[in-house]
């Protein structure tokens, strides 16, 4: 039907669809009220007025092909690699470094594993950078403070020799200070050699690794002070015998610096400590290698 009505209002009569005036009686007929369409029930599914997609998928978008990126190792992993190769050289180097024979090439072994320290000083966050960097320096002034005190003794020794072969009492003055000042700032630095232990690790250490680096220090610094007060009563004595003579005996001296070897070897004790703290710094840092760097160590006593 279109919008207008069949049945005329005023006299009834049928008409066609769509027409506009009653063919019985000519009146214009009234249009059509459209029919409302009924709500849809609750539940119902309407129809989508979009059409469905294709069973195909779009085609695919070209994409230039590029050379993949080279792979680039992590600096904070170099780092870390460093820090436990360093650590372990370490462990080995106050391992034997007690040893008289051996105590040189533990020496360039400890060397080796301070500077593999400092280049990985960023692998565990801020607290380990600041003491690696600390322990380093206070390392190189010790090395150069020991180097300088062995080329002075060396030349103040030679000198004293050469220049007082004919006033051995003025000699034995001499040779006595020397020697004084040897001995007393070999002690110094070696406390100041135990302190670069110390804090080197200071960050990776737990409580445990904590009291072993402090036992150690606190044996070294004893040892010293011990060696110390055997050796300087000697002094004199070992300088006299050895000017006493016509001729330079060098014996005495050479017995001198014997016991002062055989004292070294109350060593064992501290440098045994230090290793045992540094391996226990190693496996700390290796159970780290999973977590952030900054990680916080655990509890320690400060």
């Amino acid at each position: 039907m279109g919008p207008f009505g069949s049945n005329c209002a005023r006299c009834g009569a049928p008409n066609v669809p769509n027409a506009l005036y009653c063919q019985s009686c000519g009146s214009r007929l009234a249009p059509a009220t459209p029919t409302s369409v009924p709500a849809p029930p609750p539940g119902a599914v309407l129809p989508s007025p979009v059409p469905p997609p294709p069973p195909y998928g779009a085609p695919p978008m070209y994409t230039p092909m590029g050379w993949p990126a080279p792979a680039v190792p992590s600096a904070s992993a170099s780092d870390r690699e460093r820090t436990d190769t360093g650590l372990l050289l370490l462990v080995i180097g106050f391992a034997l470094i007690w040893i008289p024979y051996v105590a040189f090439v533990a020496d360039l072994i400890v060397l080796i594993g301070i500077i593999f320290l400092i280049l990985g000083r960023r692998a565990y966050g801020p607290d380990h950078h600041r003491n690696v960097v600390v322990g380093g320096v206070l390392f190189l002034i010790t090395v150069v403070a020991a180097i300088g005190l062995a080329i002075w003794f060396a030349a103040a020794l030679v000198g004293q020799l050469v220049s007082n072969l004919n006033s051995v009492n003025v000699a034995t003055g001499a040779l006595q200070n020397d020697f004084a000042v040897l001995f007393i700032g070999t002690a110094i630095l070696g406390v100041v050699g135990a302190f670069v232990r110390v804090i080197m690790p200071y960050a990776l250490a737990d409580r445990t690794t904590t009291i072993l680096l402090w036992a150690g220090f606190a044996l070294s610094v004893a040892v010293s002070v011990l060696v110390l007060a055997i050796l300087y009563p000697q002094i004199a004595s070992a300088i006299t015998q050895s000017t006493s003579g016509t001729q330079f005996n060098p014996g005495p001296l050479t017995s001198l610096q014997t016991t002062s070897t055989l004292l070294g070897l109350l060593n064992v004790v501290p440098s045994l400590l230090f290793a045992w703290a540094y391996y226990r710094a190693r496996e700390e840092a290796i159970r780290r290698q999973g977590g952030p760097a900054s990680a916080p160590p655990s509890a320690r006593p400060y």
